[in-house]
Parts: C-alpha cells; sequence; structure tokens
C-alpha cells in the first residue's frame, strides 16, 4: 500500500469514527431535549380477600382496608391514566361460591372507588370457588383478555387461567399455576403485533420467580411458548404480573419482566406499583420507572429502545 493509499484509509477510517461519534451523542442528546409522549399506569395485583385474619403468610381480612389506601393514593398522588387489576381478588379456598362472590363483590366495590379506567385480569384463586364467567360478571367485564390503546400506547392483558390437558378455560377447580392456551397464544401474537409501545400484563408471569420462601418457582407450564411470543415483538416494553408474592425484576432474552407482591403478604402488606413511562419518539427509546409500594417497597428504572414505524396499528 503506497503512502498516499495509508493516507486516504486513514483519512476515511477518521471520517467513520468521527460519524459514528455523532450519531452516538445526537442518540443521546436528542433523549434529553426531545419532549417525550407519557403513559401512567397503576397495577394492583393479589387482594386475595377473604375472612380469616391469617391464611399461611396472608393476611386475608386487611384486604379491605388496604385496598382503600391503593385507590387513594392513585387518586389523590398518582393520578394514574389506567389501572390493572393483577388477579387474585379473592383467596377463596375452601370457601363456598355465595361466600366467594360476596367477597369479590366487597372488594371490587373498593376498587371501582378509582377515577382513572380499571382493566382486569384473571387469578387462579379467583376460579377456585367460580367459574370465569362468574367472575366476569362480578367485575363487569366481558372477555378475560383485553387490549387498550391510550394515545400511542398499548395496553395487552393476558388470560393465563386453561387447563393444559384440554386446553380449555379452568373453572371451579383448585390449581396454581398458570397455562396459556394455544388458542390464548394466538390471540396474544395479535394483540402485540402492532407499532405501538407495548406493555403486557397478567397474573402469572411467563419466567420462574422467587416465592415467600425464596423458591424458584414455576409460575406458567408452557412459559416458553409464551416467551417466544413476546420476544419476536420488539415493540414490547416490558410484562408485568403478580402471583409470586415477592417484588422482582427479571430480564430474559432482553424481555424486562416485573413481579408485583401480593397486597396482603405480611412481609409486604399493602403492596401495588405505579409505572411511569416515556417514550422518545426521535430517540426511538422507551423509559420506564417500576416504583413498588407496601412494607416491601423497591424502584426499578429501565431505558430500552423500541422498534416502531409510527403508524400506530
Amino acid at each position: 500500500m503506497t503512502r498516499k493509499q495509508v493516507i486516504i484509509l486513514g483519512i476515511v477510517l477518521a471520517g467513520a469514527l468521527a460519524l459514528g461519534l455523532v450519531m452516538f451523542l445526537w442518540n443521546w442528546t436528542s433523549v434529553q431535549r426531545e419532549e417525550p409522549v407519557r403513559l401512567k399506569v397503576g397495577f394492583s395485583p393479589d387482594w386475595e380477600y377473604g375472612s380469616r385474619k391469617r391464611l399461611a403468610h396472608k393476611l386475608t381480612n386487611q384486604a379491605p382496608a388496604e385496598l382503600e389506601k391503593v385507590v387513594q393514593y392513585f387518586n389523590e398522588e398518582f393520578q394514574p391514566d389506567i389501572v390493572i387489576g393483577g388477579g387474585d381478588y379473592v383467596e377463596s379456598s375452601g370457601v363456598k361460591p355465595e361466600k366467594a362472590k360476596e367477597q369479590l363483590r366487597e372488594i371490587n366495590a373498593i376498587f371501582e372507588k378509582l377515577d382513572a379506567p380499571r382493566r382486569y385480569a384473571l387469578g387462579n384463586h379467583d376460579m377456585r370457588s367460580l367459574s370465569k364467567e362468574e367472575v366476569m360478571d362480578i367485575l363487569g367485564i366481558d372477555s378475560p383478555h383485553s387490549v387498550t390503546d391510550l394515545g400511542i400506547w398499548r395496553i395487552v392483558i393476558l388470560d393465563t387461567n386453561f387447563d393444559e390437558e384440554t386446553d380449555l378455560p379452568r373453572s371451579r377447580k383448585q390449581y396454581a399455576e398458570g397455562y396459556v392456551s394455544a388458542r390464548e397464544l394466538r390471540w396474544l401474537e395479535a394483540a402485540i403485533t402492532t407499532d405501538r409501545p407495548t406493555l403486557v400484563f397478567s397474573h402469572h408471569s411467563p419466567v420462574m420467580a422467587y416465592n415467600v420462601d425464596n423458591v424458584l418457582t414455576l409460575n406458567i407450564t408452557n412459559q416458553e411458548a409464551v416467551r417466544a411470543v413476546l420476544e419476536r415483538r420488539p415493540n414490547v416494553v416490558a410484562v408485568v404480573s403478580g402471583h409470586t408474592p415477592r417484588v422482582q425484576h427479571i430480564v430474559t432474552n432482553g424481555v424486562d419482566y416485573f413481579i408485583g407482591d401480593t397486597l396482603v403478604n405480611e412481609e409486604g402488606l399493602g403492596a401495588f406499583a405505579a409505572i411511569s413511562l416515556e417514550y422518545f419518539p426521535i430517540a426511538g427509546k422507551v423509559a420506564m420507572r417500576f416504583e413498588h409500594f407496601g412494607r416491601r417497597s423497591e424502584t426499578y428504572e429501565i431505558m430500552k429502545n423500541i422498534t416502531i414505524d409510527g403508524n400506530h396499528r
């Protein structure tokens, strides 16, 4: 290589490095200066309401008083755009159907005091004494899953309560782990196939998580199939769930999974989460703050690239 060629190559490389630096600084500073599109979401899972003073680690009869505090905080302090109930609204183990209906109506009447719109995921305890249809009727919803668009944002509620052998909805059955049917997986794929930045909510988390005894446990028996759907969509900001009574943030194959504690778990009494999101269209980034309240409080913050084309399908 001649001296002239070496000089030309050096100039080209220097130019490429300079361009790369300019692009990096532009990307970083654009996040700082552009006005983000914001969304605030309340998350209140696992009220586990019951008449007993204590059931294992749960103080079930304290659910109404604790939920009143959650509703008051959302209405007066956080003022979210939407609030998601995370399932397991009643404890219901060994409870007769009529009593379970009464307890579900009573606890939901408190949740209905929210100023913000409400959406509901369903949990395994909700169907221990009642059918899925009975639970939905009391909650005033017509489907166990839903899609809600708020401006450019999308909120997806996934149903994780199906029978693994029949692929049919579970009802009036004692079970703990979730399962997502083939039909529900197809529904999920369609729901998150959008150019909108999307949050997915479910009762059971698609990742293994630590339970109240600090043991790593399975939450959805076909978790790999659920995660495979989620991992195909770069617009999924995060997946938020309850069920496991311990606040956690787990990252698997680039997807952020957040888990909220149980409202009446003695160690985390009063648990709920306030989720703040900011989308920076020019930079193509989303910032998310997951602030968890209760006796065991935690705050997690993430920023990630989101690939969308801007048509908001």
